[in-house]
């Protein structure tokens, strides 16, 4: 009886614990179908054989972003679409809003970052961060040279009360819009593989899926592992591959 007794509470957390997953694992099921379901499964798999210090991103590029929906833009017909000031920063950091941490605002004040604001009088609605630098960094020291057309987009947020409303696709329209006079027309930026909401968000706002990137942190060493799945998703690049070849075009038309 006494031991009945010291192992009721383990037993009832195993019990617990089986039927979170399972309710969990019946959530899966619904939001994303068999199909989907199955997916999300093989990717977890793969993260557990990974280990717990591994990513594994999708990289997007938004080239030719598609209209806002009529309602969002309706919606959002008196807000205000500008990137924040130094002071605007530190307020919202100092009110500990949420995703205006101390690095996202340095990296703002002094490396090329902005923050764009979309305000609905006094309110704040959303933000997304960009990074118009042509360098920036990934994961754990690896680093991208930007096409010179490409804006870095690392992060977005829409609060609570105003979601629903496909207000982020709406934000990278006016921000493309804003940047179109310094020549950015392009966004690029990632998603973590299981995350099934951003990646439905972006696709719906016209973002295209150009490859995968994964990483793996063990015994001091990392590695890196990148698949392109579009290899022409850069048009615009300083010097490559693709120069090289329209420069011995070009001379042998003229040779000939």
């Amino acid at each position: 009886m006494s031991n009945a007794i010291f192992h009721q509470p383990a037993l009832k957390q195993a019990t617990e614990s089986l039927q979170g997953s399972w309710t969990k694992a019946n959530e899966v099921v619904k939001q994303l179908g068999p199909k989907g379901a199955a997916t999300h499964l093989a990717r977890r798999a793969m993260g557990l054989l990974r280990g717990p210090d591994s990513f594994r991103m999708i990289l997007i590029v938004l080239s030719q972003p598609r209209p806002a929906p009529e309602s969002a833009a309706a919606a959002a017909a008196n807000h205000t679409f500008r990137f924040a000031s130094a002071e605007e920063l530190a307020q919202y950091q100092q009110r500990k809003e949420p995703g205006f941490n101390p690095w996202d605002v340095e990296a703002t004040l002094e490396h090329d970052c902005r923050c764009l604001l979309q305000l609905d009088g006094q309110k704040l609605v959303g933000y997304t961060w960009v990074c118009t630098s042509p360098l920036i960094e990934l994961r754990w020291g690896l680093h991208f040279n930007m096409p010179d057309d490409m804006v870095y987009n690392y992060n977005g947020y829409t609060t609570r009360e105003y979601r629903g409303t496909a207000y982020q696709g709406l934000r990278h329209l006016k921000l493309l819009e804003l940047m179109k006079a310094e020549g950015k027309k392009r966004l690029m930026g990632f998603v973590d593989d299981t995350n099934y909401r951003s990646l439905r968000g972006v696709e719906k706002s016209g973002y295209q899926r150009v490859g995968t990137l994964s990483g793996v942190h063990r015994g001091g060493r990392k590695s890196f592992s990148l698949t392109v799945e579009d290899a022409a998703w850069s048009e615009l690049v300083r010097m490559g591959t693709r120069q090289r070849n329209a420069a011995k075009a070009a001379g042998a038309k003229l040779s000939s």
